[in-house]
């Protein structure tokens, strides 16, 4: 494990050169300097991760040499050198952006668990950096995250077809961020500072998807108190998304199909012609082409809305996006329950690979979010997933396989359960599986 780069401060030189000499033997990076000035000559040619200071410094006090460093430096960790008896000065100094304080004299031991302490609260917080950086670009994406080839695609396809106004229909199952990708469809093209409006159809009876889509006039039904806009009059310049369209009863179908080809349509109980300007995105985890073929969707309205079609794979088949997919999750939610956590054991991050994950991102984020509401630690262990998520290790000669999944995935969760099962052994899963003990090193290779 790395050691963070030192600058020690202290006016008397003999104890300097002691803690110094400590230090460095125990594998730290270390530099001195006598005074602030020295401090600050040293820190305008160097960076340092962690300064220990003496409180009691000539011509620049520990205070102003504090204020003067959280001006150039502001990751670097502090740890002030007080007396006993001015621990008052100390607790002025963590105010004025010290992180921790010691007395004299120094107790070695004591100093070397605050810098570790210190060290590993460093790393986390440039490890968060490093992958919000990661992550910087596709937060114009949402929260849509993902480094295999399959997103990658999907991001391009994103931002080629944002410009246009064609409709677009997304396909994917449950839980796989079809809303995430309308979002950024909408945000990435002209009408961005439009509404973007959102509609779930598949809960909604017609009457009520049919007044929800158009509006109503005051008095269309009984309990119609006054007019109300419906959602084509919200998303007026801007976009309308479609969740589940392929729930929609043929009645609407016919009426949606005239607002796509006209721009036009009436108000539940109206009878003035309203046109609007509004680009289509609909979603669906419906097989469309087989509704059509069954007479349960009209086939000129799938042409309309098919116009390009973005299919969302689901997470069983980019398992590679698991752990920065989780990592997103682990900031989003340490910030919003206001928790320092770090990450996940390696045990959790294994469990959560490799599960199959029926639910999607959406069960990922709910599988995160539960996890880092019931950890009292600042690590994600198994002992905070839910029960089906964690591997039956007692039974591990019964390997379970999803319908959906691909043969692709199958081989793979075959070989690396029969690999645990032989305990490792690439001869004998090759034995067991009857296949060649070649095929099972390529395969390991091909799988990192």
């Amino acid at each position: 494990m790395t050691k963070p780069n030192l600058l020690l401060v202290d006016d008397d030189k003999n104890t300097l050169d002691g803690l110094v000499k400590i230090l460095m033997h125990d594998g730290y990076t270390v530099s001195g300097a006598v005074s602030g000035y020295d401090a600050l000559n040293l820190l305008s040619r160097k960076n340092f991760d962690i300064i220990v200071t003496d409180m009691k410094l000539p011509g620049m006090g520990g205070i102003s040499l504090i204020h003067e460093i959280r001006k150039r430096e502001e990751s670097a960790a502090i740890v002030v050198i007080t007396a006993y008896s001015s621990v008052k000065t100390a607790v002025e100094a963590i105010k004025c952006g010290a992180d921790d304080y010691l007395t004299k004299p120094i107790n070695i031991e004591e100093l070397k668990v605050v810098l570790e302490k210190l060290w590993e609260k460093q790393q986390l917080i440039a490890q968060n950096r490093i992958l919000k950086e990661k992550l910087k670009d596709r937060y114009k994406f949402s929260e849509l995250v993902g480094s295999t080839s399959q997103m990658q695609q999907i991001f391009h396809m994103i931002e080629d077809v944002a410009p246009s106004t064609a409709s677009i229909l997304i396909l994917g199952e449950t839980g796989t961020g079809k809303e995430l990708v309308a979002n950024a469809i909408h945000y990435q093209s002209d009408r961005s500072a439009r509404p973007f409006i959102a509609l779930h159809c598949a809960a909604l009876s017609e009457g009520v998807l049919e007044s929800e889509l158009f509006g109503h006039e005051k008095g269309a039904f009984t309990g119609a108190i006054q007019t109300r806009k419906g959602r084509f009059e919200m998303a007026d310049g801007g976009t309308l998304f479609l969740d589940e369209v392929g729930e929609m009863s043929l009645k609407v179908q016919v009426k949606l199909l005239r607002v796509l080809e006209k721009g036009e349509f009436e108000r539940v109980g109206g009878e003035k012609t309203l046109k609007v300007d509004v680009r289509f995105i609909a979603a669906t985890n419906r097989h469309l082409e087989r509704e059509v073929s069954e007479g349960r969707f009209r086939e000129d309205l799938f042409y309309r809305l098919n116009v390009i079609t973005i299919n969302l794979p689901p997470l069983r088949e980019r398992r590679d996006d698991i752990p920065i997919l989780s990592n997103f999750f682990v900031i989003k939610y340490t910030k919003k329950y206001k928790k320092e956590i770090k990450g996940f054991t390696p045990e959790a991050m294994d469990a959560l690979c490799a599960y199959h994950w029926p639910g999607n991102v959406r069960e990922l984020e709910n599988v995160i979010e539960r996890a880092i509401v019931l950890c009292k630690k600042n690590t994600l262990s198994v002992d905070h997933l839910p029960g089906n998520v964690i591997p039956n290790k007692d039974d591990i000669s019964v390997i379970k396989i999803p319908l959906g999944i691909s043969l692709k995935e199958a081989e793979k969760e075959i070989i690396q359960k029969t690999l645990l099962m032989a305990q490792g052994s690439k001869k004998e899963a090759a034995k067991i599986l009857g296949i060649s003990h070649r095929k099972i090193e390529y395969k390991v290779k091909e799988w990192g």
